[in-house]
Parts: structure tokens; C-alpha cells; sequence
């Protein structure tokens, strides 16, 4: 994914209810243990064996879940595990925690001539992108440097983490949820190529962002009159020269424009330099040398810094996208702020158990790899994220991690579920899938009472991408039942 951080708003008008108050009434009552007929019908329908299922629905008022039905088992949650780490964060940074990137001069700044290198001191900000980048590069101009004689130096020295393969989930290299995290993590580590069909011209128009010094196109794809289809294979794109694809296939001007987002098909320090190179240009700024990688000399001097949005923010593009790479970044800085660095996964895993532990969410079964979900290995159990669940709902960091979630027929993974239809804005949850796994955990709101319940649906199996009617089934029992 490649894009400029989008303002989520999702405003919220919840009273938080103390979870330990009495049963109220309901206005439907589930049976722990037994699942409702809906749900089962839903289940034999997508041939899913309840045994590769776990769920909960419990009233935020009532002590007890009103369905509970195989909770303790620790399964594997795909993109749910991103609600542990980011509530975590909100609790232990603080809602208004900022990355901070700090700018160096390694030699003397005189006349506008920097006689010597500039330094980048990545901190794992997960939202730099290529315009804050130009942002900086601005002030840098005007801060009186017009020319850079030395290289761009990136110490990237916060996170010690080992080569990332790119192809070791899923075999896809240009897939930009398989792009691996980084103490200095631009753009994403992702690029934007647009197509737009240009017939008078007899060709393709073909774009690139951000902005990359030295990209032209190699060849271009001919235009073709048959249907739209599979478009992206129809190119036959090839990235062996990253700074000049070659696409040999066709594209159909039925098509229309249309965007792909890809991972850099380059080293990092290459993606950074072609961006780097063109933001330069664009200010004023003269630079002939190489991005290298190393650590800040103790001799260099503090020039400016660069700030990220507030982590209440980052939160949000998280869960409500399901950015991998951004939840990693989050997932590690719990390990810079509480053992400093270098961050490891190890280290950030250690972080999150220990704030879990002292807050009485302990989670013996959960296995926190990597903090994003997209893992084969992680592992929670239905009754833990249902804990977490009803402890947010309870905490101070309430209103920043529900408006996180996304909210059912509005926005994020979950826009396209209830749109148009009366529960449509009912239901703030995360979701979650993966070959084998699918998933939902959040809240939901009566439209007839108004009250609210947690809900919890896991399912891991073979044919778990045909559950989605399970799922809705579960949410409309529990919209019923809040």
C-alpha cells in the first residue's frame, strides 16, 4: 500500500459502562455452549466443522458471556493480533506519542555547501512517507543548505533485525503486506504505479509514485480491445530493472485508469536515494552522491527533526487498513521504549507480555510473533482478545482504540459489509484473514436498546474464506441479544 495518510474520522458517543455491573435485561438471551441455529445452519452451509471455530458474545453490562463456545483454545487470529500490540501502545506510549527523525550534518554547513555527508536517524517512525520527506527536505532549504558534497547517511541502528525475505509467507515479492519492517521505513517501503490508456496516442500512459529519480519506462504495454479481466497478469511485468520495468503484455482501454500498489522492487537504500534524489531536486537542493547505511558519527551535529502524526493517528491506519508493516513498526517500538535499542522481535514480544501481566491480562497461550497477524504461528485465544476487548472498553485509551476499529458499512476492511443497511455504522470491529483463517473481533450496538456487546469470531480451517455468512450470522445474534 502506497499512500498518503488519509484523516480518519470516526466520532464516537459511548458512555463507558463498568464491567462489572449486574445483568440487565436482554432483549434475546444466547446459550453458552450451544450455538445459536442461525450460526450452525451458516456453518453446515460453508462446511466448516464447529470444532475449527471459536466465539463469544458477551453484553458489556454482564459479568458472563451470554455465548461462549470454545473460547479457551488458542488459534490463529490473522490480522486480529494487531488489536494486541496497538492497545498495548496506546496504554504504554500514550495516545500522543511521536516518532521523532532526526537530521545531522557529518561535516561543516558553510555558504549553503555541506562538505560532507547528511544523516537520517530512523527511530521506526511507521508513516514517514515521501511527502513528509519534501516537507523536510523544504526546511532544509530553508535552514541554508543548498548543495550536499558528501553522501546521505541512514542509521537505521534502533531495530537489529535479521535480512527480510520478502517471499518466505507467501512466494509474492511485489505484494506490499509482505514488506518487512525498518528503523527507517520509507513510503511504506511501497510504489504506486498508475495506468491510463491514451488510444489517440496509441499507447499507455504510465506513472510513478513518489516521485523516483531516473524512472522511465522500458516498454510499455500495447493496447488491446478485448475485456478488462485479469489486468494486472495481462502486463507481463517485469522489475528486473527496477528503475526501468519493462511490461510486454497488453492492456485493455476498458480498463480505464487503474492503480497498482507493489512493494519497492529494490534495496531499501536504493528506494530511498531515487526519492530522496527527485525531492531534492524539486527544492533547490544539489546532491550527486549515494544513500549508505551505517551509524551516526558521535562528531555529527543536530540540523532539525521530522515528528509523526500522534500514535492515535497511527493507530487508526492500522487497524482500520490492516497494515502489516505499520503494526510492526508499532510492535517494536514497545521494545525501544522499554529496554531501548536495537528493538528485536523477541525484545517487543517481552514488552507486550510484561505490560499485559501487570495489568491482569495475562495471556499464557498467546504467541506474539511478529505483531501483525501475518504469521502461520500466532496464536490467541478467543477468551483473551474478548478480555482485551472489555479492558479497553474500560480504559482510558477507549475512545482512540474503538475509533481505530472499523466501523461496519463506513470505512476501512469492513466498508463493503452492511452497507446500506440498518446496522451499517452498529459494529466497530477488526477483522482479520488469511489462507485458512478468518476472523472479526470488536463491538457491536442494539439498534433497539442501544446497549453494547463485545464480540469474538474465529475460524480456522480449510474452507474458512467461505465464513463470512457465519460471522454475519454471529453479529446478528448479538446485535439482537446486546
Amino acid at each position: 500500500m502506497n499512500r498518503t495518510r488519509r484523516l480518519l474520522c470516526s466520532s464516537l458517543a459511548m458512555a463507558a459502562v463498568p464491567v462489572g455491573l449486574a445483568p440487565r435485561a436482554q432483549a434475546r438471551v444466547l446459550t453458552r455452549e450451544r450455538l445459536p441455529a442461525a450460526v450452525s445452519q451458516a456453518l453446515a452451509q460453508a462446511r466448516i466443522p464447529a470444532s475449527a471455530c471459536s466465539f463469544i458474545v458477551q453484553p458489556l453490562g454482564h459479568a458472563e458471556p451470554g455465548l461462549a463456545f470454545n473460547t479457551t483454545q488458542p488459534m490463529n487470529p490473522a490480522s486480529l493480533m494487531k488489536l494486541v500490540p496497538t492497545y498495548v501502545a496506546l496504554n504504554l506510549l500514550g495516545p500522543a506519542y511521536r516518532w521523532k527523525t532526526p537530521v545531522y550534518t557529518v561535516g561543516p554547513l558553510q555558504g549553503g555547501v555541506l562538505s560532507g555527508d547528511l544523516a537520517f536517524v530512523g527511530s521506526g517512525d511507521p508513516h514517514l512517507m515521501a511527502d513528509n520527506l519534501w516537507s523536510l527536505a523544504q526546511r532544509l532549504r530553508d535552514l541554508g543548505l543548498r548543495r550536499i558534497d558528501g553522501n546521505v547517511l541512514i542509521d537505521r541502528s534502533a531495530f537489529d533485525l535479521p535480512p527480510h525475505d520478502r517471499a518466505a509467507f507467501d512466494g509474492d515479492t511485489l505484494a506490499p503486506y509482505n514488506v518487512g519492517p525498518n528503523a527507517f521505513l520509507l513510503n511504506f517501503g511501497a510504489m504506486r504505479l498508475s495506468f491510463q490508456p491514451e488510444p489517440q496516442r496509441g499507447q499507455v500512459g504510465i506513472a510513478v509514485e513518489p516521485p523516483l529519480a531516473g524512472f522511465h519506462v522500458a516498454q510499455r504495454p500495447r493496447l488491446d480491445g478485448v475485456a478488462c479481466g485479469a489486468w494486472k497478469d495481462r502486463l507481463r511485468a517485469n522489475f528486473e530493472q527496477p528503475l526501468a520495468p519493462a511490461f510486454t503484455g497488453q492492456y485493455s482501454p476498458q480498463c480505464g485508469e487503474q492503480t497498482w500498489n507493489i512493494a519497492a522492487p529494490m534495496p531499501a537504500d536504493a528506494f530511498v536515494q531515487g526519492i530522496l534524489a527527485a525531492l531534492f531536486a524539486q527544492v533547490g537542493i544539489a546532491w550527486n552522491g549515494q544513500v549508505v547505511s551505517g551509524r551516526l558519527p558521535p562528531t555529527a551535529t543536530l540540523l532539525t527533526a521530522w515528528e509523526s502524526e500522534p500514535l492515535a493517528v497511527i493507530v487508526r491506519d492500522i487497524n482500520k487498513y490492516s497494515n502489516n508493516v505499520m503494526a510492526q513498526q508499532v510492535f517494536l517500538t514497545l521494545a525501544l521504549q522499554t529496554y531501548g535499542p536495537p528493538a528485536d522481535f523477541a525484545k517487543a514480544a517481552q514488552a507486550a507480555n510484561q505490560w499485559l501481566d501487570a495489568h491482569q491480562l495475562a495471556m499464557p497461550g498467546l504467541v506474539l510473533d511478529n505483531g501483525c497477524g501475518l504469521s502461520r504461528i500466532a496464536r490467541i485465544s478467543a477468551d483473551d482478545i474478548n478480555r482485551l476487548l472489555r479492558a479497553a472498553w474500560a480504559s482510558a485509551v477507549m475512545p482512540e482504540f474503538i475509533a481505530s476499529l472499523p466501523l461496519a458499512g463506513e470505512d476501512g476492511t469492513l466498508k463493503r459489509h452492511y452497507d446500506g443497511r440498518p446496522e451499517a455504522g452498529l459494529i466497530h470491529a477488526k477483522t482479520g484473514s488469511l489462507r485458512n483463517v478468518l476472523s472479526l473481533a470488536g463491538y457491536v450496538q442494539s439498534p433497539t436498546t442501544g446497549r453494547r456487546a463485545t464480540v469474538v469470531a474465529l475460524i480456522n480451517d480449510p474452507r474458512a474464506a467461505g465464513g463470512w455468512g457465519t460471522i454475519k450470522a454471529l453479529l446478528d445474534e448479538a446485535l439482537r441479544s446486546a
